[in-house]
């Protein structure tokens, strides 16, 4: 069962004592004690800072890095959550909820003495930041929002479940017998077999991509910290619809989705974001999966370079 956006609460975030801020956003590997955690944070690229955590289940920001395209307009801080990479967290599996995860953004960004930022954010990072905006625009510059997930709801599950069928055509899944309905076994709950994250990613590696030979090369980069995506779904984490609070955004928003993204797709995902924030843009990355930038680099950087040379431009 999800929980409706509107009945969120968000805890105010505690930000580190004050020092030199500047140092905080030279180039390089950082710590901030925010909320009561110790979050490692990235930064690379120049212009106004820009967040951009991991998503929040576990993977840290290794497969994230490095963006181009974000850090030649922006001082991108790339940042593990929670109990992720190399972040603490707590030991409680009931405080990695959204809420908890708006509150830390707020929390590294109120360490970095950034009166407004950009954020960007991917998958669940995406509905991170998307939140976010939500409660926080006056802190924000803009939004890109990356195969974003906004409503686990029917129709999301319609979506993935046909774009999985759609598959069974592939040479790579004719090839492999049965590989398809093993995976809409796992995904729908049918097979209920315990596995580590790292094994169903291993079994489901290949929907995440346009070309499934990707995943043999991409999945394994994923740095997973198992005990964090174990309290993420203990706390409900990515179980938000957060749609009926997106016309809460009033900062400029780019939504960017593979028009093969299985789980976060462009008509249950993408589209209807779009269509909630008001003066948002919409780039559909032809033949690309989950992640654009690694699938069609040249496709994924264009998109966001010109959207943020018009928008930073704004602001210089």
């Amino acid at each position: 069962m999800t929980t409706p956006a509107e009945s969120l609460t968000f805890p105010t975030a505690v930000p580190s004592q004050p020092d030199a801020l500047g140092a905080r956003l030279t180039p390089g590997s950082h710590t901030a004690d925010v909320n009561g955690n110790r979050l490692h944070y990235v930064v690379r690229g120049s212009g106004p800072v820009m967040l951009f955590p991991s998503p929040g289940w576990g993977p840290s920001i290794s497969y994230l890095l490095p963006q181009p395209a974000l850090e030649q307009h922006c001082t991108v801080v790339y940042f593990d959550t929670r109990h992720s990479g190399d972040s603490t967290g707590p030991e409680q599996p009931d405080q990695y909820t959204l809420s908890h995860f708006v509150a830390d953004i707020d929390g590294l960004r109120q360490h970095l003495g950034a009166p407004r930022v950009f954020l960007a954010g991917h998958s669940a990072g995406g509905q991170q930041v998307l939140a976010y905006g939500i409660e926080h625009s006056e802190h924000l510059l803009g939004i890109i929002a990356i195969d974003a997930i906004a409503a686990p709801d029917e129709l999301r599950t319609r979506e993935l479940l046909a774009a999985m069928e759609r598959r069974r055509t592939h040479p790579f899944y004719e090839t492999r017998p049965g590989f398809v309905d093993a995976a809409i076994a796992m995904m729908t709950g049918a097979d209920t077999t315990p596995r580590s994250i790292t094994e169903t990613l291993d079994a489901i590696g290949p929907f995440y991509f346009h070309d499934p030979e990707l995943a043999a090369t991409v999945m394994p980069t994923l740095q997973i910290d198992e005990t964090a995506n174990g309290y993420a779904n203990a706390s409900g984490f990515q179980g938000d619809d957060v749609l009926a609070d997106l016309h809460r955004i009033d900062v400029p928003t780019l939504v960017v989705v593979g028009d093969d993204d299985f789980i976060c797709d462009p008509v249950s995902q993408a589209a209807r974001i779009v269509e909630r924030i008001a003066g948002s843009t919409l780039a559909v990355i032809e033949d690309s999966g989950h992640v654009p930038w690694a699938e069609q680099p040249e496709r994924f950087a264009a998109a966001c370079d010109e959207w943020l040379a018009t928008v930073t431009a704004e602001h210089a």
